[in-house]
């Protein structure tokens, strides 16, 4: 959500305050005011009262000409003056303070850009946004329920192995999640093949002593995605949490590769969530898995964002947000699922938040 307005220069604009900044309402202004920088500001108190109640750090840019300033705040949902919006190094609240622990003030700002503030002619473009523009999200078992996919499959491809090889089904389930957990781990950081069911479909076999063509191992592959695809639907109230965020963010997915990328997009379309997606990208557009700095790099490009700007939301910390924290983005861990169970009570420093339910989601990000 972003809300724009205009405001004019003027000739008595100085912009010498040390510890404020000030857009009024009045079409004129006397050398006194040396935290005015924009004069006959045509905000409307609605659509800022809304701003400052839905998000608490927001970020203003004022522009003149072709320079730019950027100034990023904590709204003070307290504000409520029709004429006059002030921003504020201090917490001090009134009702003319629209922010407070503002990065600048008004002698902070670029005296290039003063120097345009100071033609009367001069229009002034003011953008205040949330300092959050786009929320990243992992995609198996974060907002898709790969897990209930992968018990299904396995149980189908246990009865089909032991019609044709006899194979007690318990010790092919056991064996599959066996290998899935072994396969999962050795991927984090590595090629997008090392997930190709092919090698873990090779694996089984050669655990149970079968010699078989490579044509029958593309058939279990194809088996087996075509029953997690029967099973493919969202976490739990992860589509309401989309498609309310897609409102005011835009909303990114990275995903590792399981081998071949057309698989992700087809259960992110069988699931329904696909539409709310702007950038969904498979680790095989990149070549390595998360965590990778290309992959990170490659996402922000497509979203058009900075790390800053950005929520990276995950079940697995120590692959989905340690490194988005280290490039700056805030960091949420979906806290449920078998990774969990395994990290036990653990924190760690790179999480910001911890959420147990998605719909905790919503609360978090007006607070980012």
């Amino acid at each position: 959500m972003k809300y724009v307005f205009k405001a004019k220069g003027h000739k008595n604009i100085l912009a010498s305050h040390k510890s404020t900044l000030e857009f009024t309402k009045d079409r004129e202004m006397s050398l006194d005011g040396d935290c005015i920088v924009g004069i006959g500001a045509d905000f409307s108190l609605s659509r800022l009262k809304q701003l400052v109640t839905d998000h608490k750090n927001l970020r203003m840019r004022i522009k003149a000409g072709k320079h730019v300033e950027e100034i990023d705040f904590i709204a003070n949902k307290q504000f409520s003056s029709s004429k006059e919006l002030v921003l504020r190094f201090s917490e001090f609240s009134s009702d003319r303070t629209f922010g407070f622990r503002a990065t600048k003030s008004a002698r902070q700002l670029d005296r290039k850009l003063i120097e345009r503030m100071r033609d009367p002619r001069q229009d002034i473009i003011v953008e205040i946004e949330p300092q959050v523009k786009a929320l990243i999200f992992d995609f198996d078992n974060t907002i898709e329920d790969l897990k209930t996919g992968i018990v299904y499959a396995h149980h189908k491809l246990a009865q089909k192995l032991l019609e044709m090889y006899g194979v007690y089904a318990p010790t092919t389930v056991s064996l599959l999640n066996d290998i899935d957990s072994k396969y999962s781990l050795k991927g984090v950081g590595s090629s997008p093949m090392v997930f190709d069911r092919h090698n873990w479909f090779d694996d089984y076999f050669k655990q149970i002593g079968v010699e078989v063509a490579k044509k029958d191992i593309d058939h279990f592959v194809d088996l087996y995605w075509r029953f997690v695809l029967e099973k493919a639907k969202p976490m739990p109230h992860a589509a309401d949490v989309l498609g309310k965020l897609k409102r005011d963010y835009k909303i990114g997915v990275m995903t590792d590769s399981d081998g071949k990328g057309r698989y992700k997009i087809e259960r992110a379309k069988t699931s329904g969530l696909l539409r709310f997606i702007d950038a969904f990208m498979v680790s095989d557009e990149v070549g390595m898995n998360k965590p990778n700095r290309k992959f990170y790099s490659m996402m922000l490009n497509k979203l058009r964002v900075e790390a800053k700007d950005c929520v990276m939301i995950g079940d697995k910390p120590q692959v989905d947000l340690k490194l988005a924290k280290e490039l700056g983005m805030k960091t949420v861990w979906v806290k449920y699922g078998n990774w969990a169970k395994r990290q036990g009570k653990r924190h760690f420093d790179y999480v910001d938040h911890e959420v147990t339910d998605i719909l905790q989601l919503l609360k978090i990000v007006k607070e980012l």
